[in-house]
């Protein structure tokens, strides 16, 4: 039986309709729980099943969100909110309405397409935020990702005396390819190459396509010596590869490296102002490499 209070209450439903209570913690529930989370037009107060070890109640206790087993209290201690019924269950739906209004409640067909539609649209969110930060032939992070990525490695290691480093490769000869074999073969090298290099790697270790045939390693925890026989072990892994290109073409690659490690850098300068020294070391010294005559790494001026 409602109180007067909790009519009261219950009347200021339509002034904040982000507030989302979830009935139902079974597939469904706990799947629009983790659909709508992150939704920042979304509060969700509340998740409700009489099975207190249902997945979305667990879910629900993981992030700190209430759970109930009964619909009644959950909606009246969760208002003013909006109702989710994704129990397929007509009584649930009968008592979120007697106290929600008809409005208050959304659920069956307009529920499932609801979700579907959120998902969807959660579905093409990633995609543009992966579009954003990858590049598109060999999937690696691209050069703005990787820069956010250099500057909280930096930042940590200012704040907590560690150590990272970095290596900035490029393949030799690669216009070679291009003007011998065409793009797409050159392509393929890229894709073949990056495939090689990550192999290498440790999976703390981000690798990223600098732009056109150069790369950006981060190795977090790191010194400079540890980095030089990571790129000697990257550039040996190389050289010692055939690549299938296109038909009966099999290629062999190298490439010039430059190491710098954050050992290296002058104190009392701003994270961005080490990030920019840490760069130019190791772009600098990728160019010695390569005048020296390719196919090796550079650690030092």
């Amino acid at each position: 039986m409602l109180t007067k209070n909790n009519r009261e209450d219950l009347k200021r439903l339509r002034d904040d309709p982000s507030r989302v209570v979830i009935l139902g913690g079974g597939r469904g529930g706990s799947a629009m729980l983790e659909t709508l989370f992150d939704e920042v037009l979304v509060d969700i107060v509340a998740v409700v099943d009489l099975q207190e070890d249902a997945p979305g109640i667990l879910l629900a206790k993981q992030r700190h969100i209430a759970t109930f087993t009964d619909v009644a209290t959950a909606l009246i201690a969760s208002a003013p909110c909006v109702a989710f019924n994704l129990t397929d269950n007509e009584m649930v739906e009968e008592v979120a309405a007697n106290i929600l209004g008809v409005g208050g409640v959304i659920g069956g067909l307009e529920a499932r397409l609801m979700w579907r539609m959120v998902t969807d649209l959660k579905a093409a969110k990633k995609d543009l935020e992966f579009q954003a930060t990858h590049d598109v032939l060999t999937n690696l992070v691209n050069r703005r990702f990787m820069v956010e990525q250099v500057e909280q490695e930096v930042e940590r290691c200012r704040r907590y005396d560690m150590q990272c480093s970095v290596i900035m490769l490029d393949l030799d000869h690669f216009k070679q390819v291009n003007d011998e074999h065409g793009h797409a073969a050159g392509d393929e090298v890229l894709k073949g190459v990056t495939c090689i290099i990550a192999e290498q790697l440790r999976s703390a270790d981000i690798l990223a396509r600098w732009g056109g045939e150069e790369f950006l390693i981060l190795l977090p925890h790191t010194d400079k010596k540890a980095a030089l026989s990571a790129a000697e072990k990257c550039l040996s892994a190389v050289q010692g590869a055939e690549l299938d290109v296109a038909d009966a073409v099999r290629l062999q690659m190298s490439f010039s490296a430059g190491v710098a490690s954050f050992s290296e850098l002058k104190q009392g300068l701003s994270t961005t102002g080490m990030v920019d020294a840490l760069l130019a070391i190791s772009d600098r010294r990728l160019y010695a490499a390569k005048s020296s005559g390719r196919g090796q790494v550079a650690y030092q001026d």
